[in-house]
């Protein structure tokens, strides 16, 4: 499983239910973990890694929707790759 920072939408709710900001970052973690999206990210990172020529030579607009989702998580590795 890669390691993915906390998503743009976990951080600005850990904002809202965190008054100490030291623990905004792992409750937006916690908030990630909890609801499955670093599961589902791994996933699709890997279904891009596997299939990603394919998918984009059938449905080039899916495949910028799939890194788009991605790099708006924060992962550091798939804005590199962009």
């Amino acid at each position: 499983m890669n390691e993915h920072n906390p998503t743009e939408g976990a951080l600005r709710a850990a904002k809202y239910i965190e008054c100490d900001p030291s623990l905004v970052i792992g409750t937006a973690e916690l908030i990630d973990r909890e609801t499955g999206l670093n599961d589902v990210l791994d996933i699709l990172e890997q279904i891009i890694a596997e299939a990603g020529d394919l998918i984009e030579t059938r449905s080039p607009e899916l495949i910028v929707l799939a890194r788009a989702a991605l790099r708006r998580s924060g992962d550091p590795a798939m804005r590199q790759a962009e």
